[in-house]
């Protein structure tokens, strides 16, 4: 794409190269987990339940940006494919877990995904992670606080 124009406001530039980001990262993912039968929502369902077992659906939609209607539909498909199990918890909060099959289709997909991935971070190295998810967590608590 070529660029003549004026410099965007730094704002505006952020958002717009987060969500090109964003798109980009989300089509390799796709690439991999659509012939493992994981749409993307139920990648992200269960791959915040790898970081964070024991999850509510609440906690869910907020970590996977959804609505919690849609990460109950989401877990009750995961349920189904024998992927997620439910438990009761706190009053009629329930606890959400990735049961074996679950376990041994997140790791076969990060490494997929790693693998997929490599060739475009080849340049990005140890330093430039950490800088970028130094930044990123700047970013992100920055506009977590109210304007």
């Amino acid at each position: 794409m070529k660029n003549s124009g004026d410099p965007l406001p730094l704002g505006i530039e952020i958002g717009a190269l987060s969500r090109i980001i964003r798109r980009l990262f989300a089509d390799r993912i796709e690439q991999v987990i659509h012939p493992l039968g994981l749409t993307l929502g139920q990648w992200t369902v269960l791959r915040e339940l790898k970081r964070a077992p024991g999850a509510s659906a609440s906690e869910l939609a907020r970590a996977a940006v959804h609505t919690p209607q849609a990460v109950s539909r989401l877990v009750r498909t995961l349920q189904e494919a024998g992927l997620v199990e439910r438990s009761p918890s706190r009053g009629r909060v329930v606890d959400n877990h990735l049961t074996a099959k679950g376990h041994k289709v997140m790791d076969e997909a990060f490494q997929q995904i790693e693998a997929r991935l490599a060739p475009a971070l080849e340049e990005f190295d140890r330093a430039n992670a950490e800088e970028y998810r130094r930044l990123s967590h700047l970013l992100i608590k920055a506009l977590e606080e109210p304007a």
